[in-house]
């Protein structure tokens, strides 16, 4: 038997990617947020396109045996996959469209709603924006790293490779923004906007290949088990069914009388039969005495039951062995394509002397599931009897969340700074309940800065999240979602990008370093680029993660290596933009 891993839009279980989602590369300066009034339309409607097409190469490394020969290379796991991305846009008098179509393989074969990548609607009303479509809305102020940014999923079906707006999943979304005409002194670009969306795409993980989240195979592995359990229960009462019945059957044959009388008897005893007085009443009065009329009516009685019992447990095998073979994990997850999982934000930002300011408000849920263990066997059950699952049976659901949120970037010296704060808010706020996450405060604080050495530009932003109420995860114990065997309930990351141009812009070299430092792993990046003429880029890049720590954000892509909990690959890569 095996439990087939469809699970669409959600393949992990815990949070595994605890804090801000970072991204790798496009590192940039600090752009000063994004204020200001909305721009005057053109009065002559403009259409554009532009474009993006490429293949990309990459071969998975041999991090614990190396290549000590040649035939090691050539065993080597091998991607490629070529993609095309269109862009058009068309502004009008008081309205413009943008839209965004991805071909690869992932979008047409996999997720073919990813086709349409973004599609967006906009009208401008005086102080008034309201935009409508399937969107991509980033908040906060740090650089491809927030805490803040909640609307949009993550695919992470290549991990954290991908750009970090890459890697966004769009969402059919409304948004509405004022900026008031006022611009005083002290405060300017003062913005509010609102953002409403009428379902949830949850995070996006990968269900075969190099890349599958641990914790997936772990609990698919769990719910085949506990299954397989069930399953064996129902071949049992099969098996008894059948015995039962062919010893009554060999003591009907064999005239043991005595016998089949003591099991009739045991049989009444426990249950499994009634006797019928008013059958018994109409023997007597043919003349048989209570005990005869009463073994009379009860072998009849036990003959049937027999009978309908071994019927009985037939039905519920074939029906287990049906349900079985086609069991499907995505039935188990909460259906996040409904109104109750609809999101809302509101955000206020603003700039106060030079500091760009801001502060927001999001409700939804978490991207990432969580598993209510004590549901599961009495859900399998209820599945394998055949019976249709309801709600209240699933037992993999995404937590309420509501985030209060403060952000800002500013000046200091030559260091662009920016700063998210969130205090993200559940309905285990006593931390009691062990498949509700607690409580959390998260943040995002870094820098970059050009450096006086060619055209060095280095950018260093940590990240982290602390969960609350960590003493009552620890009296729960290993049943709680939130629980960390080493006892530390901090989950920090420091990200590292240096960057450097050559050749008046055309070279371009980087290195981006992630480490986790409560479980000492770490991610390490580099990349090559070079632009050859006009749109084309060839680039080079390899990425090297080390995680031994099971309470580890990379542990989870790695632990199938169970020596060493290594990863590696190189990839080449050519673009054309136009």
């Amino acid at each position: 038997m095996k439990i087939s891993k469809k699970v669409a839009g959600t393949a992990c279980i815990t949070a595994m990617l605890a804090g801000a989602a970072f991204a790798q590369e496009d590192f940039g300066g600090f752009e000063g947020g994004d204020f200001g009034t909305f721009e005057e339309e053109s009065s002559t409607p403009t259409l554009t396109w532009n474009g993006e097409a490429g293949v990309d190469g990459r071969m998975w490394l041999d991090t614990e045996n190396g290549y000590d020969k040649a035939n090691d290379v050539a065993n080597s796991a091998t991607e490629a996959d070529a993609y095309l991305k269109l862009e058009m846009n068309y502004s009008g008098e008081n309205t413009d469209l943008n839209g965004k179509i991805k071909l690869d393989s992932a979008s047409i074969k996999d997720n073919p709603e990813d086709v349409i990548d973004e599609f967006t609607a906009r009208g401008y009303f005086g102080n008034w924006q309201i935009e409508a479509g399937k969107m991509k809305t980033v908040w906060g102020k740090g650089d491809k790293l927030h805490v803040l940014d909640n609307f949009n999923a993550n695919d992470y079906t290549d991990f954290i490779f991908p750009e970090y707006i890459d890697r966004r999943i769009a969402e059919p979304m409304v948004k509405i923004a004022w900026v008031p005409s006022y611009a005083g002194d002290l405060v300017s670009n003062i913005k509010i906007e609102g953002v409403y969306t009428p379902m949830m795409t949850a995070d996006r993980f990968a269900t075969s290949g190099q890349l599958v989240p641990y914790t997936q195979t772990a609990l698919t592995g769990n719910v085949e088990k506990i299954a397989k359990a069930n399953l064996a229960t129902i071949v049992g009462d099969l098996e008894s069914a059948r015995l039962e019945a062919a010893r009554a059957q060999a003591l009907k044959d064999a005239g043991n009388t005595a016998e089949l009388t003591t099991i009739v008897t045991d049989a009444a005893t426990s249950g499994k039969i009634t006797i019928d007085q008013t059958k018994v009443a109409a023997y007597m009065q043919q003349g048989y005495t209570q005990a005869q009329a009463t073994a009379a009516v009860g072998a009849a009685a036990y003959e049937e039951y027999l009978k309908n019992n071994l019927t009985e447990k037939n039905t519920a095998y074939l029906t287990a062995l049906t349900s079985a073979s086609s069991l499907d994990a995505s039935k188990f997850y909460a259906d996040t394509h409904n109104i109750r999982y609809g999101q809302a934000g509101l955000r206020v930002t603003g700039t106060v002397g030079s500091f760009d300011l801001g502060a927001s408000y999001y409700y939804g849920h978490y991207k990432q599931p969580t598993v209510n263990a004590s549901k599961i066997p009495t859900t399998l059950a209820k599945v394998l009897s055949g019976a249709e699952i309801t709600d209240d049976d699933k037992f993999i659901d995404y937590d309420e969340l509501q985030v209060f949120g403060l952000e800002a970037a500013f000046l200091v010296w030559k260091f662009n700074t920016r700063w998210e704060f969130a205090y993200n808010l559940t309905r285990d706020f006593d931390g009691t309940n062990p498949y509700i996450k607690n409580n959390s405060i998260a943040w995002v604080g870094g820098f970059d800065m050009d450096l006086p050495i060619h055209n060095v530009n280095i950018n260093i932003q940590e990240t982290g999240k602390f969960i609350l109420k960590n003493d009552e995860v620890d009296k729960l114990g290993a049943g709680d979602t939130d629980f960390n065997s080493d006892g530390k309930y901090t989950n920090n990351q420091l990200v590292i990008n240096i960057s450097d141009k050559w050749l008046n812009e055309k070279l371009t070299t980087e290195c981006t370093t992630i480490y986790g430092i409560e479980c000492k792993e770490w991610c390490v990046q580099p990349k090559v680029s070079y632009n050859v003429i006009d749109g084309l880029t060839f680039t080079a890049r390899g990425a090297y993660i080390y995680a031994d720590n099971a309470n580890g954000q990379f542990y989870n892509f790695t632990a199938e290596n169970t020596k060493h909990h290594r990863k590696a690959f190189v990839q080449l890569s050519a673009k054309y933009q136009f």
